[in-house]
């Protein structure tokens, strides 16, 4: 029984201290794509938010786009494409968390004002 109680002890600190690495991790961009034409740059952005609570979609997307427009603003009537993915294991496995299409303000726009 003290065996048992120990192995359960020793897994649950393991499985905490695993999902505090990852929550305290911010969120990483593995790879983005511009397309340009004369009047439009399309932007696909794939990301890793780095944690299992709930994403607040909203906020992610405007900080990434003040952040993307920042460094490489400038360019004509922008839109965004973002592929979010939890963490590097979904990631790695192919679990799509979701897709958000934002203006250039980083507000999320349906696929019909896209």
């Amino acid at each position: 029984m003290k065996k048992r109680k120990k192995l359960l002890i020793i897994l649950g600190s393991i499985f905490l201290s695993a999902f505090c690495l990852e929550e305290s991790r911010p969120y990483e961009i593995l790879y983005s794509t511009v397309m340009t034409s004369p009047n439009l740059t399309e932007n696909r952005i794939t990301l890793v938010a780095h944690t299992l609570l709930p994403i607040d979609r909203e906020l992610l997307a405007k900080e990434i786009i003040e952040d993307h427009q920042r460094l490489n603003g400038g360019r004509p009537n922008p839109c965004f494409e973002l592929e979010l993915y939890r963490t590097n294991i979904h990631y790695r496995l192919g679990i799509l968390y979701d897709t958000l299409l934002c203006n250039q303000d980083g507000q999320i726009v349906s696929e019909i004002e896209w």
